[in-house]
């Protein structure tokens, strides 16, 4: 591994501690400052996060996260999503199987109790 790998790989891990310790310092001062309103610790917080994530970009590992979700945005706009119609009916035959599925149980439970009932002479 030659020398600019390494301090690459340095200056990688240190940014990433840092990234971690500013975000750790924004939940804590969070609850830190719990007398202040809480939309006022809600934008700190926001603003950590903010912080955090463009001190991460700056690593490799930050840079392949970013990649990933562009590429997952652009996957996303690439589905077909079924309309409201196919929706509805989907969702009502999903409804219609689980009441004939639980009809079926509740029958043959019934069966049982009654077949272990007479079984037994309990009834």
């Amino acid at each position: 591994m030659s020398e600019s790998k390494v301090v690459m790989s340095k200056n990688n891990s240190l940014l990433l501690v840092v990234s971690l310790l500013v975000l750790v310092t924004g939940v804590i001062l969070f609850y830190y400052f719990s007398e202040v309103r809480l939309f006022y610790r809600v934008l700190g917080i926001l603003l950590s996060i903010v912080v955090a994530s463009s001190i991460m970009y700056q690593t490799d590992f930050g840079k392949t996260v970013f990649n990933y979700v562009s590429e997952s945005k652009i996957e996303l706009k690439k589905v077909t999503w079924p309309t409201k119609q196919e929706t509805t009916q989907t969702t009502l035959g999903v409804l219609v199987i689980v009441v004939i599925i639980g009809l079926i149980l509740w029958l043959l439970d019934m069966l049982f109790a009654w077949s272990v009932g007479t079984l037994y002479g309990v009834r």
